[in-house]
């Protein structure tokens, strides 16, 4: 049987919950009903610290990759699907994995600045202590409340490898010029008017025109001069996550003479782009992409894009990524702490402190609490009064009751409720004094006798860590 206390060990069946309609964090779920805060793989904790627990249940069957039986099939992991393969001739079943996956850039998660107001603001009005583990956990779970630290994967032993943020809307690349091309494709006219300007339209006889299935423009002629540009400035606008081969390759061939007049009309007006903001020197008009492209990088470049070792972007960004390097390697990371939450709780940790929490571990390898009331323990030479002294008196014989319960213990079965509303503030007194944990599922712990400590001094118990821990928030780490 474990020797650590109550507080470190919950029973199976409580679980973690905040009323996020109480705590007003974000803007969706404000007056919904409570959330069960569990981001995607998390498991329970461990009894004998922040670890989690593989267990099911009650029945402590270990929870991960599991075998049908000796040799037998595991399900997928991380790194990739198992592949099946029989010897020929034997019958024998062998079973190679898939190459694991490996990030191509390190992530470290942050609270939101606005969403960990709020939250920070819930917590402190509540008194009440959290695991720091489930603050990173609540945190981790929806994507809009993080804030996303990224730097290259190889960035200490290449100097060039940076990340190149799109300034228009933040969006994290691998080079500059995947960032360029974002933004030509999505705020183009942030930069230019469009002008049409009429031009003679392309003369012969054609035999078909390009379509693009995606969005039904007509691209024109094979056999015409500005095919090939109508094709990259096209696939620049619309489609800049699809390699340009499968985009081309993806084009229909249409044969209609009416398509084909349409096309033919159509070229009669070109698009030129007129820059914003023009300044002397700088050209009026600019009759293609690639032009308007050369432009933003001779004179607007700044406000394009910028490369840095690291970049910083918001959670909420990653529904709008497109699929790739990046994307995969956060989301990789981001299920990683979800599951074990480490790096993630020991970089809120400072933030915690300069918010006015308090953060303690309970035992020499138990779990980290964070509270706004600073914890207090009791000196064995004050004196209570009998009211208190009895609500001590129960919680260190029962650790773990709820409110209710322990006022019908103190005030009685029958009692009033003058009676038991005068325990209930008693207890409100020794929350908000410090001097009991109240634990967001409803369970009460009332803090330890100071021994061999002097009066008044931090709480120091045998096998425990005094004071409180924290520090500024560390960047991206190897693991």
């Amino acid at each position: 049987m474990s020797t650590e206390p109550a507080e470190n060990n919950p029973p199976q069946e409580q679980s973690f919950q905040l009323d996020l309609a109480s705590l007003g964090f974000g803007p969706s779920w404000v007056s919904g009903p409570a959330e069960k805060v569990s981001g995607g793989g998390r498991g329970p904790r461990r009894d004998d610290g922040d670890r989690p627990r593989f267990r099911d249940g009650p029945g402590g069957e270990r929870r991960g990759p599991r075998r049908d039986g000796p040799g037998g099939p595991r399900r997928d992991g991380p790194g990739g699907p198992r592949r099946e393969r029989r010897d020929e001739g034997r019958g024998h079943r062998r079973w190679d994995d898939a190459p694991p996956f490996r990030p191509t850039v390190q992530a470290a998660f942050y609270p939101d600045d606005a969403k960990f107001e709020i939250l920070g603001g819930a917590m402190k009005s509540s008194r009440m202590t959290y695991e720091l583990f489930e603050v990173a956990r609540l945190i981790l779970d929806k994507e809009d409340r993080l804030s996303i630290l990224i730097r290259h994967a190889e960035s200490e032993l290449r100097p060039d490898a940076t990340i190149s943020i799109s300034v228009p809307d933040g969006h994290p690349f691998l080079s500059e010029a995947d960032a360029v091309s974002h933004v030509m494709s999505r705020h183009l006219d942030q930069f230019f008017d469009k002008v049409e300007v009429d031009v003679e339209a392309p003369k012969g006889s054609f035999l078909m025109v390009a379509r693009d299935p995606r969005t039904g423009a007509l691209l024109g002629a094979p056999t015409h001069h500005s095919y090939q540009r109508n094709l990259r400035e096209h696939h620049a606008r619309h489609c800049p996550g699809v390699p340009f081969d499968r985009f081309k390759s993806g084009l229909e061939m249409v044969r209609e003479q009416e398509k084909i007049d349409e096309w033919v009309k159509s070229m009669s007006k070109r698009a030129e782009y007129a820059p914003k903001d023009r300044k002397e020197g700088e050209p009026e008009r600019l009759e293609t992409l690639d032009a308007a492209r050369g432009f933003l990088l001779a004179f607007r470049k700044d406000q394009v894009v910028r490369s840095h070792a690291e970049a910083r972007f918001a959670g909420r960004l990653l529904e709008e990524m497109a699929p790739g390097p990046i994307r995969d390697s956060v989301r990789f990371e981001l299920e990683r702490q979800r599951t074990f939450p480490l790096l993630t709780a020991n970089g809120i940790r400072g933030r915690l402190n300069r918010e006015g929490f308090h953060i303690y571990r309970k035992g020499k390898k138990g779990i980290h609490y964070a509270c706004a009331v600073r914890r207090r323990c009791r000196d064995p030479q004050a004196a209570f009064s009998d009211s208190l002294a009895r609500i001590f008196s129960e919680l260190d014989a029962k650790p773990g009751q709820h409110a209710k319960d322990l006022v019908a213990a103190i005030a009685g079965e029958q009692a009033d409720d003058a009676a038991r509303a005068k325990v209930a503030a008693e207890l409100t007194f020794l929350i908000s004094e410090g001097y009991v944990a109240n634990l967001p599922d409803g369970r009460l712990f009332a803090h330890p006798v100071l021994s061999g400590a002097k009066a008044g001094a931090e709480p120091q118990e045998a096998g425990e860590e005094g004071g409180d821990e924290g520090g500024d928030e560390p960047g991206p780490e190897e693991k």
